[in-house]
């Protein structure tokens, strides 16, 4: 006995196939063309009638039963019991850790969810340990996991723990994960060098460029490369430098910091040397945070669009997009270049 009911499936939709089966029974429950009681396609029927395999259709079926929508009867297929649907997301956040810039996000990304689902943050601090414990502990607990990587491989290997579904990725990790997993990344080798290109004729006001940066492992040592391209494309001398508290402070260079301590530390190095940012020296920091918008009369800064990453992810998360997406990046310029 078929059920009457047509499950509409687009092919060249980039959402999973198992979500849009979801989504078209919740679009027909919500529509009121399925009620409590009704009977729904078989796992052959939809198999047949879409060219789906019998665990694309199962895996649906399962999430509907789990969230009490549907049930099953041997011998008679399944049926709808509970035609009142809210579709909520429960999000599981890993942070790296809470930065000014890293609260934007949030707060986007939690705005954008908001009446769609809701969030739990984590934060892993780097920590390879922290990082498996809180896989481990939340499998099966989350509609979603939204995650910021970490550069350790057997902590890495946690997420095979989560349905692979489930993940996205968030910010960091695009050379390794963006042809894995869905998300939003930052492209840093790409970012920093086309950033400076666009603005060289600032750059080019000093006669040096001065990278502080505490160490090059993970990301950062794409943010060095990046730079590195630039300076050696434009014919600009560049100097990489980890320790700013020894740093001696040359009038006519450019600093390019990447720690907000070692933006402190310049700072203060500055106005004790009296000399003027923007005038004697330039600064231009990573990442933007409102804090930036009134040190020393503003510091230019070079960051992705933080706000924009955490409405992009909620979005695909809501619509069940599976995509990576390279976040914008941009050059804010302020007094202090």
């Amino acid at each position: 006995m078929k059920s009457g009911i047509r499950i509409e499936l687009a092919d060249e939709s980039s959402v999973p196939k198992y979500r849009q089966i979801i989504s078209s029974i919740e679009g027909l429950l919500k529509k009121g063309e399925l009620r409590r009681g009704d009977r729904i396609p078989s796992l052959n029927e939809l198999c047949r009638e879409h060219g789906l395999s019998q665990d694309t259709v199962l895996y649906a079926y399962s999430e509907l039963k789990t969230r009490g929508i549907i049930t099953s009867t041997v011998g008679k297929g399944y049926y709808v019991l509970n035609d009142r649907v809210e579709t909520k997301h429960n999000v599981f956040l890993l942070f790296d850790k809470l930065t000014a810039y890293k609260e934007t996000l949030y707060e986007s990304l939690k705005g954008a969810l908001k009446g769609k689902g809701s969030e739990q943050i984590f934060f892993h601090n780097n920590n390879p340990k922290v990082f498996r414990n809180l896989i481990a502990t939340s499998v099966g607990q989350f509609t979603d996991y939204v995650i910021m990587p970490i550069a350790d491989d057997d902590a890495l290997r946690s997420l095979k723990l989560i349905d692979q579904e489930r993940i996205y990725i968030l910010d960091q990790g695009r050379t390794r994960f963006a042809g894995v997993y869905p998300g939003v990344y930052q492209n840093f080798e790409e970012d920093i060098c086309g950033v400076f290109a666009d603005n060289f004729a600032l750059v080019s006001r000093y006669s040096k460029l001065v990278m502080l940066i505490r160490h090059q492992r993970g990301h950062y040592g794409e943010i060095v490369a990046g730079l590195r391209r630039f300076c050696t494309e434009h014919s600009v001398d560049l100097l990489v430098e980890n320790d700013a508290t020894n740093l001696d402070i040359e009038p006519g260079y450019s600093y390019v910091v990447v720690d907000d301590r070692d933006l402190i530390t310049l700072v203060k190095k500055a106005a004790e040397e009296g000399l003027k940012l923007g005038t004697d020296i330039g600064v231009i920091s990573y990442n933007e945070s409102p804090l930036k918008e009134v040190i020393d009369r503003g510091i230019t800064t070079i960051s992705t669009d933080f706000a924009r990453m955490g409405r992009e992810i909620a979005r695909m998360l809501i619509d069940g997009e599976k995509k990576s997406l390279d976040n914008p990046f941009s050059m804010i310029i302020r007094n202090s270049i």
